[in-house]
Order: C-alpha cells, then sequence, then structure tokens
C-alpha cells in the first residue's frame, strides 16, 4: 500500500501543456490530443471523431475568475452536425456564465431546461467535474453518461466513481429528456496523486469482428494494471488498446474521447491572496496559443 503522504509530483510532460489560468473557457468538438493543465488538476485529453472534423463528443475545460475552481465537461451527442452545434454553444455560455458557481448541478439543471426549450431529440449524455484546490474537494454529476473511474494514491486502485441516485423521481436522465430530471453529485475528499478518468461510449463500446464490447471490466483491468503510469502515458495506452481490442487505428467505429487527471498542489499562497491576485491582474494562459487550436 502506498501511503498519501508519500506522494512526489511527476516530472512533467516534454511536451508543453494546455495551460489555463482564470476566466477561461476552452474546447469544442474537433480532434485534440494535448496535456493539460488546470490549478490543483495536471492530465492528458484525447478525442477523436470517428469521421475526421467535427464529431459527436463534446469536450470543455474552464477556470473561474478566482483562478482556484477547476472544471472539466465531456459530453457525447448522438449524430453530427446542427445537434451537436447547438448542444457545444450552449455546454461553452453556461459554462462561462456559471465559472464562478461551486456545484455544476446548476449548469446540468439549466443545460437540460435550455435543450428542452429548444426541441432538442439528438440523445445526449454528459459529465461534468468541479475541483476546488483549496478544499481538496472534487464534486461529479452525470446526465445518463458512464460513471468516471477515480484512483485512489493511498491504496493504489482504480474504481468507478457512480452518484447515488435518490429513491424518488427522476435522476441523472440524458439531457432533454425530461424537464423534471434531478441531477445529483458525488463529493471526494482528494489527495494529491489521485487521479480521475472520464471517457465517452465511444472507448466503452468499441467492437472487433467478434461483436464483443470493450467494455469497463476489460478498462478496470487496464487501469489497474497500470495503476502508477503517467495520465499522458495512460491515455496512450488506453487508446492503443482500444485501438487493438477493434482492429482499427482509425477508430471508425464511434467517437472516442477520454481525459485523464491528476490531482496535484493547487496556486501557492493563501486562497485570499489568489483570489486579490487573479481578479486584479487577469493572468492568462495559452489556451489562445495556435498550438492548442483543435484540428481541422
Amino acid at each position: 500500500m502506498v501511503d498519501r503522504h508519500d506522494y512526489v509530483p511527476q516530472s512533467a510532460q516534454s511536451e508543453e501543456a494546455l495551460r489555463l489560468v482564470c476566466t477561461e473557457v476552452w474546447g469544442g468538438n474537433r480532434p485534440i490530443d494535448t496535456p493539460i493543465e488546470l490549478p490543483g488538476v495536471r492530465g492528458h485529453i484525447f478525442s477523436q471523431p470517428c469521421a475526421g472534423g467535427r464529431g459527436g463528443d463534446i469536450h470543455y475545460l474552464s477556470v473561474c475568475s478566482s483562478g482556484l475552481i477547476s472544471r472539466i465537461c465531456l459530453a457525447d451527442v448522438a449524430g453530427h452536425g446542427a445537434a451537436v452545434a447547438t448542444v457545444s454553444t450552449e455546454i461553452h455560455g453556461l459554462l462561462s456564465s456559471h465559472m464562478n458557481w461551486f456545484d455544476q448541478r446548476t449548469v446540468l439543471k439549466k443545460l437540460n431546461r435550455r435543450l428542452m426549450e429548444i426541441g432538442l431529440d439528438a440523445l445526449t449524455t454528459a459529465a461534468i467535474a468541479t475541483y476546488f484546490p483549496p478544499w481538496h474537494r472534487l464534486s461529479i454529476s452525470y446526465a445518463g453518461h458512464p460513471p468516471a473511474w477515480f484512483y485512489s494514491h493511498a491504496v493504489a486502485r482504480w474504481q468507478p466513481l457512480p452518484t447515488e441516485h435518490p429513491q424518488r423521481g427522476l435522476a441523472d436522465l440524458p439531457l432533454a429528456a425530461d424537464g423534471t430530471t434531478r441531477f445529483t453529485r458525488k463529493t471526494v475528499k482528494v489527495q494529491h496523486g489521485d487521479r480521475l478518468l472520464l471517457v465517452t461510449d465511444g472507448v466503452l463500446e468499441a467492437h472487433g469482428p467478434d461483436r464483443v464490447h470493450f467494455g469497463s471490466d476489460r478498462l478496470e483491468q487496464l487501469l489497474n494494471e497500470n495503476a502508477s503510469t503517467d495520465p499522458h502515458k495512460l491515455v496512450n495506452g488506453i487508446v492503443a488498446a482500444v485501438r487493438q481490442h477493434a482492429r482499427d487505428e482509425n477508430l471508425a467505429h464511434d467517437d472516442v474521447s477520454l481525459l485523464v487527471t491528476e490531482f496535484v498542489p493547487g496556486p501557492p499562497g493563501p486562497t485570499l491572496w489568489q483570489i486579490v491576485k487573479n481578479r486584479t491582474l487577469r493572468p492568462r494562459g495559452n489556451s489562445h496559443d495556435p498550438r492548442f487550436a483543435p484540428q481541422p
């Protein structure tokens, strides 16, 4: 067993990471494969549409105006085209207007209501995770999306991270399925070295000639066989395993997106100082750098 106090940050990636500092929202639905850094978070994101160009998987990262609340969103829209563009635009707008809110359930609730008003009929799932470094608090909510996987550095093991559904009423349904849907959340106290994995169905439902899905059991085995692997290498390993299982280097079966994050020490200094500094100086990351623009 690895004691949580034994955590030592791994060396930085040789490839420069996409870095968000404060008051930034970045993402979309085009191919991306890059290391990322947010306050208290480092990791790697991979997204590949099955037909190239723009796909049905949507990914977004955001940081609040105080430079402390880090948020990650993955969504999966059935189909391509106008429906995906609509969902992507609405997610971007809500993440921007609610970047200072701790509770991501508000984003899902308003997104669900908005898509119902629009009359969206494309099945859409989403997962949103929020992390606040000063409290070491991770919170995650789902809308019909596959549960995330959580790695505890203290026990050196990956496990699914589902929420607890209420006994009454509709909960955590896909977006625009029902206007009365309630969205729940799972809150976890994390330690440095803990990790989180988000995937879309394209990972779990990849199948080969025998029509057997890659599946959650195979993913869990892969994760625990590589429990201490760096997030960048872990993403590459999962993608390689899915390609091998599907016997398709191009992953033409579906859009494939996944994101692995590791929780690391957040911005140094008192929380109040971080708030004053970031709201006064408005530092920027490199999310506008052309190197991190999604590929056409």
